[in-house]
């Protein structure tokens, strides 16, 4: 399991808008730390290009240098078959201690090298576990697990484009993530699971003098797991941590209102949610999407993905059969034959492809697996 440190927190939830081939617009917000606009306007210019980028396709790696735990530098590199070639500031906007910038970017994302970056996958995202409870009591966070989800949830509509979110009301852990668990989730149109837990709300030394109110550093810990449910793996398990400094006399409303999301404590998880988002998008964007063929009519096939999961009609798009058999070790095998289809007719979840000619088909069956752009099964 990896260990990441994070700090500082900015960003607003608002969804890049496609311009034009190559072009996107974006809108990036960040927090005005001890009055240092410029600062501030670099960060909210840096958030607009990292949520452009994450939309093209691109892969990203963003480096945040700490000083007593203030970031002082911001580095975002995309990979070496990618370059951001002109920016265009449209507009900025001081107001309530954060300063919001809307820019356009010319983005030359990588060639060919990611087929099914242009999908988006159906990723479940269960209700983050609130693990540390006796932790909690300190400000009453009780429903941190819930207000922590919706704010997950959030960042990943903003960061993980890679993906088409479907929120349940329940946690999962681990341990129960078993090959029968992983097989009725796909069976119910899943393809990801993200599985999360806090760790640790506990409070450290104090650092206020006698004559002050009392404030501690507090720490936090949230241990995320990716599950690929069809292919029955773990993807992607970090364990995150980040501390600030937290008022015990402060009234806060609780974690459900933004005064709390405004405090040192609550940005600083804020941050450690949108690097969450993040790290989905860049395990999630090259993986090809699955369908299941629901319907077969002659030199057409239905199947159980549409718009909503990034098909266009008109779209070509090559799928690989896939038919699960059990071989001679008793595994189950996998089996592929490339076919071309058109997309011909589209819905929000469902899409009609054909052949150019009947017998291509002919091998198929309803309830078939079919991956879409696939370069990775």
């Amino acid at each position: 399991m990896k260990l990441r440190f994070l700090a500082v927190s900015c960003c607003a939830f608002i969804l890049p808008a496609y311009v034009s081939a190559n072009w996107y617009e974006m809108t990036g917000q960040a927090a005005i730390e001890q009055g240092d606009i410029a600062k501030a306007k670099q960060a909210a210019i840096a958030d607009a290009l990292e949520r452009a980028a994450l939309f093209a396709g691109v892969r990203v790696t963003s480096q945040q240098q700490l000083v007593a735990g203030v970031m002082q530098q911001h580095q975002l590199s995309l990979d070496s078959s990618s370059e951001i070639r002109e920016i265009r500031l449209l507009s900025e906007n001081f107001s309530n201690d954060y300063v919001t910038v809307t820019l356009q970017a010319e983005i030359l994302p990588q060639q060919q090298s990611c087929q099914g970056s242009q999908q988006k996958k159906p990723l479940l995202l269960a209700r983050v576990e609130l693990s540390a409870r006796r932790d909690a009591i300190h400000g009453q966070l009780f429903e941190l697990d819930k207000n922590a989800t919706a704010q997950l949830s959030r960042h990943l509509q903003d960061y993980s484009p890679a993906v088409v979110i479907n929120e349940v009301n329940y946690s999962l852990q681990p341990e129960l993530m078993t090959d029968i668990t992983n097989r009725q989730l796909f069976n119910d149109g899943q393809q990801f699971v993200l599985v999360s837990q806090i760790t640790d709300l506990s409070l450290g030394k104090q650092t206020s003098r006698f004559w002050q109110d009392d404030r501690f550093e507090r720490f936090f810990a949230l241990d995320v797991a990716l599950y690929d449910v069809f292919n029955n793996q773990l993807l992607f398990q970090q364990q995150y941590r980040t501390q600030a400094q937290w008022n015990s006399e402060l009234k806060v409303a609780g974690s459900h209102s933004q005064q709390f999301w405004q405090q040192p404590y609550g940005q600083k998880i804020d941050t450690v949610l949108k690097a969450v988002a993040k790290d989905i998008q860049q395990h999630t964007q090259c993986q090809g999407l699955l369908a299941q063929i629901s319907h077969i009519d002659q030199h057409q096939i239905a199947i159980n993905k549409g718009s909503r999961q990034g098909l266009q009609l008109g779209d070509s798009v090559t799928v690989m059969q896939i038919q699960r058999f059990a071989g001679k070790d008793g595994l189950e095998k996998l089996h592929k034959s490339p076919v071309t289809l058109t997309i011909t007719d589209i819905s929000t979840d469902n899409a009609w492809a054909s052949a150019s000619t009947p017998t291509l088909l002919s091998h198929l069956q309803i309830g078939d697996l079919i991956s879409i752009n696939n370069s990775v099964i």
